[in-house]
């Protein structure tokens, strides 16, 4: 079962990638463009231009340090990595309450040094971060982490992403079925920036607990991959 599964992936790879030679080359987005997207997230080595609209005086570039916070006047260390630029200004607003009478702030990012990407991660032969390539699915995603290793359930392989609230969405994915089907019946998932996609382990009955633990201990939170996967902030499919 498992062999079959990887030829079809190994033919998918051959279809997909030839028909979408692109997928294979294209450069990342400018750092402008990542910008704009509202599904850009902050990362560590971006720099933010914070304007404050009644106290210009706090007006101030800060660039996201390895530990994806920046360091702000009057409230010292924020939280600035995993967020958007409208999460941190919401977050800045509230932050600067107890100092401002009116702490309206806005926040853009003026140079964009983190690309954007998905990672795949669990039972994959590669796992880690990818560059989020025009046209890249779940199943190139796959492809590209050199497949599922024999102990993957494919059958039940999840995708983690965020939505406008910042709550965390678990997708759930037949990806077996999805190999059987070929990669042109429109029903390969496109990836969003800093999805997160998880190969779970065949022997795993807890799936939810697997995902939230192997969150926690993998995920490169510096470069944008930041969930919380509380039960009360997590949506299912």
């Amino acid at each position: 079962m498992l062999l079959a599964t990887l030829l079809m992936l190994l033919c998918l790879l051959a279809s997909g990638l030839a028909a979408a030679p692109a997928f294979a080359q294209a450069p990342a987005p400018a750092a402008a463009a990542a910008a704009a997207d509202a599904g850009y997230r902050i990362a560590a080595g971006d720099e933010l231009a914070l304007k404050f609209f009644y106290a210009p005086e706090l007006n101030e570039t800060a660039t996201v340090r390895p530990d994806g916070r920046i360091q702000l006047q009057l409230v010292g260390e924020v939280r600035a990595a995993g967020q958007t630029p409208r999460e941190l200004a919401d977050a800045l607003k509230r932050a600067y309450a107890g100092s401002l009478r009116y702490p309206e702030v806005s926040v853009e990012v003026e140079k964009g040094f983190a690309r954007q990407q998905v990672f795949v991660g669990g039972e994959v032969g590669r796992p880690g971060a990818q560059p989020l390539l025009p046209g890249l699915t779940l199943m190139r995603a796959l492809i590209v982490a050199q497949g599922p290793t024999d102990r993957a359930a494919l059958n039940r392989v999840a995708i983690l992403r965020r939505d406008e609230s910042g709550a965390t969405r678990v997708i759930r994915v037949d990806a077996a079925s999805q190999a059987r089907r070929g990669a042109d019946d429109g029903n390969d998932p496109p990836l969003q920036p800093f999805d997160v996609v998880l190969a779970v382990p065949s022997r795993i009955s807890r799936v939810n607990k697997w995902i939230d633990q192997y969150v926690r201990r993998n995920l490169p939170v510096n470069v944008g991959f930041s969930y919380d996967l509380n039960d009360n902030n997590r949506r299912g499919d």
